[in-house]
């Protein structure tokens, strides 16, 4: 049998690899889709073709509109539109390219079934039943996201092959829809950052704390009112810096709001908005500490940024960010304001465990691949997957 496998493989010299990337639109999964790009032009990979699709006017189908590439295909933005393009009309041009695999970096294709597919899993709460993720939406939007979450489910059990990039997920995936092929691959560091200042003041105080994050429920942003509040009946000269805007439109910055004047902490939070990949080393320079409150993470740069800029971490108690974090990052119940304000006064006049932590943390990024490497892993997991179903 084995010499039967090598002899298809002495068949096909080349082999034709399409990286979905059509599922990344914006935010970080847009960043890591770039970051690809980037360093694959510093790579080289015998008997490999590679050709993409993007996400039509996303960050990606610009640069390769900007390079002149000519191995790259447009599909719409709207999923919908995606999903009919990939189901009905995308066997014309993978048929042209002799494509032999496909990896979509997060997500699920829905490409004929005769090409392999592996596919990246960026999502989170499928892999925990137990946790009410959408516990704060209304009956609509639950429905709503339950059916999206079917198809999530839907996309890993039809894959020939899963990447996670979270080890407690993927043995999770395993136990919970019997999964074989599965790889963990650690998320890549780039430590590229530019030094563009901020184009705005932060707001006085001794000690500034960051969430890097929009108004998300997960993110646990509807507690900061109160841990401001907390801090404050304790004269602990605080402000929180948020990465979001004001929004009146949005739900959750309404209650946000509504918290912010309930308690009286105007004073203490920074709204300041999206921040510009090449301002994120002066806004860490300018905070103290990095929030991460999440219900459930499969990975955050958060992580990866902090540990970076060494500064200490205060995350959720919870598997998913021990999984993660380790030693390098101090541990809070994401749900109790007082835990939280108690870990905050613990960094405030500890500084041997804060020194500890940002050690530790030094200590992880170590282990973490750089963006040339984790390609070259991928690759190498591809090929592995191609060459088992020969």
């Amino acid at each position: 049998m084995k010499y039967l496998v090598d002899a298809k493989i002495l068949l096909r010299y080349m082999m034709n690899i399409l990286i979905n990337f059509s599922t990344l639109k914006s935010g970080g999964g847009q960043n890591i889709a770039m970051n690809f790009l980037y360093a694959y032009n510093n790579l080289t990979f015998t008997n490999i073709n590679i050709f993409y699709f993007v996400a039509k006017n996303s960050e990606p189908h610009k640069f390769l509109q900007k390079i002149d590439a000519n191995n790259y295909y447009v599909l719409p933005k709207n999923p919908i539109k995606r999903i009919f393009f990939e189901k009905f009309l995308s066997y014309k041009i993978l048929n042209k390219l002799k494509i032999d695999i496909i990896y979509t970096y997060f997500g699920y294709g829905f490409f004929p079934k005769r090409y392999l597919q592996v596919s990246g899993v960026a999502v989170s709460n499928i892999f925990f039943p137990e946790i009410d993720f959408w516990a704060e939406y209304n009956k609509v939007n639950k429905i709503k996201k339950y059916l999206i979450d079917q198809y999530r489910i839907y996309g890993i059990k039809n894959a020939h092959a899963l990447v996670f990039e979270n080890e407690s997920m993927l043995q999770r995936a395993k136990k919970l829809y019997n999964l074989n092929r599965v790889v963990f691959i650690k998320q890549s560091v780039n430590f590229n950052f530019q030094t563009d200042k901020l184009n705005f003041r932060l707001k006085k105080s001794i000690y500034k704390g960051l969430f890097l994050c929009g108004w998300q429920y997960n993110k646990n942003i509807l507690i900061i009112p109160e841990l401001a509040y907390l801090l404050k009946t304790k004269n602990i000269n605080f402000v929180f810096v948020i990465t979001a805007s004001a929004d009146n439109n949005n739900e959750i910055y309404k209650k946000f709001k509504f918290l912010v004047n309930k308690y009286n902490v105007e004073d203490m939070i920074d709204l300041i908005g999206t921040v510009k990949k090449s301002e994120l080393a002066d806004l860490y320079n300018k905070i103290d500490y990095v929030f991460l409150l999440s219900r459930l993470e499969s990975f955050s740069n958060n992580i990866i940024e902090a540990w970076y800029f060494e500064k200490p971490l205060i995350v959720s108690n919870l598997e998913w960010a021990r999984s993660i974090c380790k030693e390098s990052a101090l541990y809070v119940e994401r749900d109790d304001a007082r835990n939280i304000v108690s870990g905050i006064e613990k960094l405030i006049n500890n500084k041997s465990l804060v020194k500890k932590l940002i050690s530790n943390g030094s200590l992880e990024l170590k282990y973490y691949p750089s963006i040339e490497e984790k390609i070259t892993q991928e690759i190498s997991y591809i090929k592995e997957v191609y060459e088992a179903n020969l």
